[in-house]
């Protein structure tokens, strides 16, 4: 029975932490993960054809004759590799993406997690003040449900073990004490 555990107890947890992520496996290990954006920004030269993996809230897609560019306010990354809310940001980023995005997909205010080669800095002007965004050539993008997707039916309904006849069986209609 020992040497079932010391099999299965390892794969499950293999299986599990797999799970959380989001962005490949492949990825996963090639992408740098002590860096914070902060130091990336400061000192985005040093890391130039490194890969990271950001997340954050579209702000502006731009759509270019081969490439799409994507403007994202930069948010921390969640145990499931899902931004957090745009109050944590740190900063910007641009990510470059070879081929056609839809706007209307990746509109304004949708989430994603990326993985993207650092190419280097951009300056550009917000509100008649210069800007440096780290730019990313894009290696993988996942886009994240929208939050009226995912709350378009009320509480119970969204669980996939929702029983809709289950409060009308006769012996659970009333609590006894």
């Amino acid at each position: 029975m020992k040497r079932w555990n010391t099999l299965i107890v390892p794969l499950m947890a293999g299986l599990t932490l797999q799970g959380c992520t989001v962005i490949s496996p492949k990825m996963m290990a090639d992408a740098l993960t002590d860096v914070s954006f902060t130091e990336l920004s400061h000192h985005a030269d040093t890391y130039r054809g490194q890969t990271v993996i950001l997340g954050g809230h579209v702000i502006e897609v731009r759509n270019e004759a081969r490439q799409t560019i994507i403007v994202v306010l930069q948010t921390p990354l969640g145990s499931g590799q899902e931004p957090l809310p745009p109050d944590r940001s740190e900063g910007r980023f641009m990510l470059q993406h070879d081929g056609f995005l839809d706007p209307e997909v990746f509109a304004k205010g949708r989430t994603l997690t990326a993985a993207g080669e650092v190419t280097g800095v951009i300056r550009e002007m917000i509100d008649h003040e210069p800007y440096d965004y780290i730019l990313l050539a894009s290696r993988e993008i996942h886009l994240w449900e929208r939050a009226e997707d995912l709350y378009r039916y009320p509480y119970p309904y969204r669980s996939p073990l929702y029983d809709p006849w289950y409060h009308r069986h006769p012996s659970r209609r009333y609590r006894y004490r």
